[in-house]
């Protein structure tokens, strides 16, 4: 069964890494905030996990797909920002969400985020928020990799 997964997360030097990952294979990736000194550690993330046979298995239409499916992605996204409000309790675990009105056709939808820290912690409903109110350039930013099956 595919996997695609769309990724954003925040490191300790201030970069912002977003990517996309089809069943393992990162299709497609960008960087921002690249520091002099680099800290790879992060500070915080926001994973959509989409999986099932809906899933396009090549890298040009997996990217398409969450295209032709942002406004379920960000009705969900915004969802999530409400629920998150106050905050979130930094834990070991992820703090998983699936309540989605609409699904695409053969997909369940999951979003997860975590950070490390209390005060990043509490900002998690304004990062998702950015997530859902950015969601077309961050998509139209994205590079292929090369190699990624189905690229150009």
């Amino acid at each position: 069964m595919p996997r695609l997964v769309f990724y954003r997360q925040k490191r300790y030097d201030g970069g912002v890494r977003t990517a996309v990952e089809l069943d393992d294979e990162t299709i497609a990736m960008t960087f921002e905030n690249q520091a002099d000194e680099p800290d790879p550690s992060l500070l915080w993330y926001v994973d959509l996990s989409c999986d099932g046979e809906g899933i396009p298995d090549e890298a040009d239409a997996a990217i398409g797909w969450l295209r032709e499916n942002a406004q379920i992605i960000k009705e969900g996204l915004r969802s999530y920002e409400e629920k998150l409000q106050v905050g979130l309790d930094p834990d070991i675990y992820d703090l998983v969400w699936k309540d989605f009105q609409k699904l695409p056709p053969d997909v369940t939808l999951a979003i997860a985020c975590s950070a490390t820290r209390r005060i990043d912690a509490r900002k998690m409903a304004r990062n998702v928020g950015e997530i859902e109110r950015d969601w077309d350039q961050i998509i139209d930013r994205l590079q292929l990799s090369l190699g990624a099956r189905g690229a150009c």
